[in-house]
């Protein structure tokens, strides 16, 4: 069993922030049915593709029912209200006023069936002065911080960050707030209204917002925040590429660098002797440490040695070399599903190993509309004479692979 078997999530989202986090309730056993418009999801059309699927779309989507609407007509949005009385949780990501225009806000339909948790993503959120800002996670990144940190720990250096931060940090968020509202429903019977902002979601997980708002005098004998962008990155002889947790600069830290290195007389050598000598000669000293790991063999070597001496390395590795370590196949790190054809595709499985629950991820991504029969006939009782009425009067739609 499942932990939320019995929870039926209506998921309005598109792209990532959205489709994320109701991928995570998903995989935790939750029935989600994902309603697209007949554009369909955005990333549907990206590539690579395998069998009238994109494999972008497949990942954030794998599991869950789809069905298809044009919520312009004012029957289908009856017809989804109608839903949202068989359901426990709705989640949009659309633009502030939407899913008001729509008649699909949490004031309208939570007045319907008050048990409803209902979870809004938005770039700034859905108040303040910034609510009609349009907003994706590039932009969100920039507004809130991040990307100048990785640019300043670049030397000025700012680009574009290939990881959408503001859309999976919020997912995530999301998620835990929509499992928070449940948990409390159990104790009321009341729903609520979760307004999730991507702006406030990436204040939240900066662990260095600390530092940044720090405006009082800071000891020269001490590193800010642990400035993880200074880490040691090493090569060894084999030519394999290592980063090693740990700023060479910090008390204790550089005693482990040198005991490693087998350098004390670095201990009393006038440009590493404080915190402050040691930041003002850190280049003279990654260079002393990246030359010292050239000298050891291999990548295996370089970590039984820093590891006799408290410090943790990793190798650098694409996600397909991830793939193939002893690690990822005992630890079940990815996972095979059906392309929808005759073979397979590799996903990440979902991250937890629960003792008594199975929350691996399962099924197969779907195509637009595909569950409408299933959906409308379960759940609100119409016959396929009425399905097809609606499919007729263009309410409904779909839109499956050619033979």
């Amino acid at each position: 069993m499942r932990p939320l078997e019995g929870v039926r999530v209506l998921d309005f989202t598109r792209v990532l922030s959205g489709p994320h986090a109701t991928r995570m309730l998903c995989d935790l056993g939750a029935d989600v049915i994902k309603v697209e418009q007949p554009s369909g999801d955005l990333t549907r059309f990206s590539s690579p593709r395998i069998n009238s699927n994109a494999t972008y779309f497949i990942q954030q989507n794998v599991g869950k029912r789809n069905i298809s609407l044009d919520l312009t007509k004012p029957e289908a949005v009856a017809l989804v209200t109608q839903l949202v009385d068989k359901c426990d949780v709705v989640i949009e990501n659309f633009r502030p006023g939407v899913m008001k225009r729509m008649k699909l806000d949490q004031t309208t339909l939570r007045a319907k069936n008050s048990r409803l948790v209902y979870a809004s993503i938005t770039g700034y959120g859905n108040t303040g002065p910034w609510v009609d800002r349009r907003a994706y996670a590039p932009v969100v990144n920039a507004e809130m911080g991040l990307t100048k940190r990785q640019g300043d720990a670049r030397g000025g250096a700012y680009a574009n960050d290939p990881f959408s931060h503001g859309d999976v940090y919020t997912a995530v968020e999301c998620a835990a707030a929509i499992l928070a509202a449940l948990f409390q429903r159990e104790r009321t019977g009341e729903g609520q209204y979760i307004d999730l902002s991507m702006a406030q979601t990436l204040l939240y997980v900066n662990e260095h917002a600390h530092d940044a708002l720090w405006d009082k005098p800071v000891s020269p004998d001490s590193i800010r925040s642990f400035r993880p962008e200074d880490y040691p990155v090493l090569t060894t002889g084999d030519g394999v590429t290592s980063v090693v947790s740990g700023h060479p600069a910090e008390r204790g830290t550089f005693d482990f660098f040198v005991a490693a290195m087998k350098t004390p007389h670095l201990l009393d050598d006038p440009r590493f002797r404080t915190v402050e000598t040691r930041l003002a000669n850190l280049d003279a000293l990654m260079q002393l440490i990246e030359d010292w790991a050239q000298t050891i063999a291999t990548v295996d070597e370089l970590e039984a040695e820093l590891a006799k001496h408290k410090l943790a390395m990793g190798q650098l590795r694409s996600v397909s070399e991830v793939a193939q370590t002893d690690w990822a196949k005992q630890r079940n790190a990815f996972i095979e599903i059906s392309d929808r054809g005759d073979g397979k595709i590799k996903l990440p499985n979902s991250p937890w190993i629960f003792s008594g629950s199975d929350t691996s991820t399962r099924g197969v991504a779907k195509y637009r509309g595909e569950d409408n029969q299933e959906v409308f006939s379960e759940l609100l009782g119409l016959s396929e004479q009425q399905i097809q009425d609606l499919y007729r009067r263009e309410i409904l739609s779909q839109r499956l692979p050619n033979k």
